[in-house]
């Protein structure tokens, strides 16, 4: 059995989509091993979040990260299954972008904004959830989520 980590982002508490969001997770036959509420703060998001503001090229992307978690909960999550659990989580979760997600998926199902609206306003995309994007990363992001 190998894990993942996903976080249920700020959004998903706000909508209080936090238990139908693991409820779909243990329909689909996920385990959660540990389940954990968090107050964000900056060096953790930042650490998290350091490849991808490397990669994307929009201005405004270090600020938006910091303004929508810091000082924010978010309920970060162990979730347990067999040897491809991390690409049938960001299967379940579906796409970045809410509007393309599959409607089969949580973005899909509870997704309530688009993308190109996110950036023309200068703001993060609401889209509910994070999951690591390979094993490497889950243990990375299980490690600084989870530290004591």
């Amino acid at each position: 059995m190998k894990s993942t980590f996903v976080m249920l982002k700020p959004d998903a508490l706000a909508r209080n989509l936090v238990d139908l969001i693991i409820l779909e997770f243990q329909q689909a036959g996920f385990t959660i091993a540990r389940r954990q509420l968090k107050n964000v703060d900056e060096a953790t998001i930042l650490a998290h979040y350091d490849e991808v503001i490397a990669r994307v090229q929009l201005p405004f992307f270090k600020e938006r990260i910091l303004e929508s978690f810091v000082n924010q909960d978010v309920v970060i999550l162990e979730i347990v299954k067999g040897d491809d659990v991390v690409s049938e989580v960001r299967t379940l979760i579906g796409k970045t972008d809410p509007k393309l997600a599959e409607p089969s998926s949580i973005r899909g199902k509870f997704g309530d904004d688009d993308m190109s609206v996110a950036i023309s306003e200068g703001r993060l995309v609401r889209n509910l959830v994070h999951a690591s994007d390979s094993d490497e990363s889950a243990k990375q992001e299980l490690a600084l989520w989870f530290k004591s």
